[in-house]
């Protein structure tokens, strides 16, 4: 008997399902990319319980027959390509034939659809027995489909789902991206009954830019324009002075498709070598058009990323453009080959390496603490009067004790403070607001802020709903009188959803979501490296130090403080 078989239809497309529809999101794209094929210049998107139960789209593209409606539901039938030649010159979104199959095979799904001017609609039902329904519908122009219930079948794939607030994030960065790159189109997103986004018909990318991420983020960003026969890039990029603790807001956008790609990341950082300090990142949002023929789109499932024919070119000319951008004067010949080593670039990101004729020092150093029972080397070895400090840099602080040398990472230690003083509640003094602050989000990040203000309140901070994605502050804590409140509350939202979608387990305890936005606030407030602090002051911040619970370490895992003995200077300088 043979051991080889033809599978079923349905295991089939469950199987496509695997690789094309991760979560609700992947079915939102799916959905969306085919309404922007169809032509639509209207899309609403419906959501509930972070679509879980329902995703609905509507848009008033050129609809289908009958027969088509019927059709679409066939695997690998698609409108989009009919020969080989075009599966390598793809211009449209939704072309793979595997979406709508493998949507049926794990959801309940209604389409409704009609073409202008028809008579008559048609409606076709796949339901948990997987058995089509075709009857007539009213003939309203375009198409609405109703996908229920994803992976009720499939019950080890929907374990796996996380909470609604996680998923409803990432349908939302689904719709942002779709409405970022297709500023012509209006959309809308609705959760629980509730507006989420609306994005009026844009002009152009940078109208699109101030609706979905507001004014006031639009204008820490830089235009991005370059262009040849070949390739042109244009966009955001964020100034120097607008960096991001985590690599949030970073969109590339290859013939107006959100994708991932390492060659156009490595490139924008190298474009900032020298702008932004280590831990830093940029944001940016480029729209990089390219002759289809020459980038493959198919090397990902569900189309995330993309190989490019020519990396190298690709390479050089968003570097270029990036470079150009930040430094306004300067025009980079992306046909030199040596061009960029000329202009300072160098292959790796973040500061440049400066050798200095120093001797290198073979033993490794000792003294860095990682436990509490190492802490009194610290407070017996600081002599009982007002030490005197030394700034080595611009982030480390020194002063000799009786036996040794201490160095501390100013903004680490005042971290580690901070960060102590806002989970122990000491630190919370709120203090009103004379004028409250009014704030503008991007539509994520105000969801975020919005669901957690409860855990805000608790840390000192009166945050209100305003209305189109903004906030009102009415108090902060006393320590935070002269943070940017407003980057303060893009750092907090980050942080949340670090941790929502991160984490093991899809329930997050109200604990680590404090510990984590604890951190992000502590950061925010911290003393950065440059700051010239007195002598009563550091010693002020030392004291506070010994007095943490774990004092040796910022939040995030860095050494706040590193001791270097007599003996370790001896072996060091050859005389032990």
């Amino acid at each position: 008997m043979s051991k080889i078989s033809i599978l079923p239809d349905l295991l089939i497309n469950k199987i496509a399902a695997g690789e094309v529809i991760e979560r609700p999101a992947s079915v939102v794209r799916e959905l969306v990319d085919n309404a922007i094929d169809a032509g639509a210049t209207d899309i609403e998107v419906e959501v509930l319980h972070g679509g879980k139960k329902l995703i609905k789209v509507s848009d008033n593209g050129c609809g289908m027959d009958r027969e088509d409606a019927v059709m679409c539901f066939e695997r690998h039938a698609t409108s989009k390509i009919k020969t080989e030649e075009e599966l390598f010159d793809i211009s449209t979104l939704g072309f793979r034939g595997e979406a709508l199959p493998a949507i049926a095979s794990v959801s309940k799904i209604t389409l409704s659809t009609s073409p202008a001017d028809a008579d008559c609609g048609t409606k076709v039902e796949i339901g948990a027995a997987h058995k089509k329904e075709i009857s007539d519908a009213p003939p309203v122009r375009g198409t609405m489909i109703e996908v229920r219930d994803i992976f009720y079948n499939t019950p080890a794939r929907r374990k796996f789902l996380k909470t609604n607030p996680t998923e409803l994030t990432h349908i939302i960065d689904t719709v942002v991206q779709k409405a970022f790159a297709y500023p012509g189109i209006a959309f809308r997103l609705l959760h629980n009954n509730s507006e989420v986004l609306n994005a009026a018909s844009a002009s152009d990318i940078k109208e699109r830019f101030g609706q979905l991420y507001g004014d006031e983020m639009a204008g820490e960003f830089i235009n991005v324009k370059k262009e040849s026969k070949a390739i042109t890039v244009n966009g955001f990029t964020s100034s120097p002075d607008f960096t991001r603790a985590a690599r949030s807001h970073q969109l590339i956008f290859i013939n107006r498709r959100p994708v991932k790609n390492t060659t156009v990341n490595h490139a924008v950082y190298n474009a900032y070598d020298n702008q932004i300090p280590g831990g830093r990142h940029p944001a940016y949002f480029l729209f990089i058009d390219i002759d289809p023929r020459s980038v493959d789109v198919n090397v990902h499932p569900a189309k995330r990323e993309v190989k490019f024919e020519r990396p190298d070119e690709i390479h050089r000319f968003v570097r270029a453009a990036v470079y150009e951008a930040l430094n306004p004067g300067h025009v980079i010949d992306v046909t030199a080959p040596s061009v960029f080593q000329r202009s300072g670039f160098q292959r790796s990101t973040g500061y440049q390496n400066i050798q200095r004729d120093y001797p290198a020092v073979s033993e490794p150093v000792s003294g860095i603490l990682n436990s509490n029972s190492q802490t009194d080397i610290f407070t017996s070895g600081i002599t009982p009067d007002v030490p005197s400090f030394f700034h080595i840099g611009e982030s480390f602080i020194a002063t000799a004790t009786n036996d040794g040398l201490l160095i501390i990472d100013q903004h680490a230690a005042h971290e580690r403070i901070m960060y102590e003083k806002f989970l122990k509640k000491t630190a919370i003094e709120s203090e009103p607001l004379f004028l409250p602050l009014r704030i503008e989000l991007p539509v994520k990040e105000y969801s975020i802020i919005i669901k957690h203000r409860d855990i805000l309140r608790g840390l000192g901070m009166d945050v209100e709903e305003f209305g189109g994605n903004n906030v009102i502050i009415r108090s902060i804590p006393r320590t935070l009188n002269k943070a940017d409140a407003r980057g303060l509350l893009l750092n907090v939202a980050e942080g949340i959803l670090e941790e929502e979608t991160s984490g093991i387990s899809r329930d997050i305890t109200e604990e680590s979501l404090l510990k984590n936005i604890a951190a992000r606030i502590a950061c925010h407030k911290s003393v950065r490296g440059s700051e010239q602090l007195s002598n009563e002051e550091l010693s002020r911040m030392m004291s506070d130090l010994d007095k943490a619970d774990e004092p040796d370490r910022c939040p995030h895992g860095r050494p706040t403080r590193i001791y270097l003995s007599l003996d370790d200077l001896k072996k060091m300088f050859k005389r032990k």
